[in-house]
């Protein structure tokens, strides 16, 4: 039996309110990787999208965009797979120290990758395949109008 029992800690919240009722189910610092730019930032979990908030950087603040952050919102039904794959260009540019990365591509076909804590995005991808997977299993079960 462990001397101290720790309530685990509460993930870290976006820099604007979320809507009526959404919630932050997990939230780790990760990079996105956009072609040959990596944009460091935070990645949430919420119970009905992923949502990933740019840090400000210096680049952004000289064109004049350091009042907002940027953001990207991929709602958990226009997310069509979920996968861990090598980073893109890992052999060619990356450091060694990114073997996988977080890979989601939508209905609409754009893909997305993050970058953070190995053992992490495993735990992510599980979480985000449940999640996309039981909302298309509801919709497709709701009674057409």
């Amino acid at each position: 039996m462990p001397l101290f029992r720790r309530k685990p800690p509460k993930p870290p919240e976006p820099s604007v309110p979320l809507p009526h009722g959404e919630t932050v189910e997990r939230g780790a610092k990760a990079t996105l990787l956009y072609g040959r730019d990596e944009i460091d930032g935070a990645l949430f979990l919420t119970d009905s999208r992923l949502l990933f908030e740019a840090k400000k950087s210096r680049r952004r603040a000289a064109h004049g965009d350091e009042a907002e952050a940027g953001w990207m919102s991929v709602p958990f039904d226009e997310i069509k797979t979920v996968e861990l794959y090598a980073a893109p260009g890992a052999s060619e540019r990356l450091p060694s120290s990114r073997r996988q990365c977080l890979y989601i591509e939508t209905t609409k076909g754009e893909q997305v990758w993050w970058d953070f804590g190995e053992s992490e995005e495993r735990e992510w991808a599980v979480a985000i395949l449940q999640r996309s997977t039981a909302l298309r299993a509801s919709a497709s079960e709701e009674p057409e109008t």
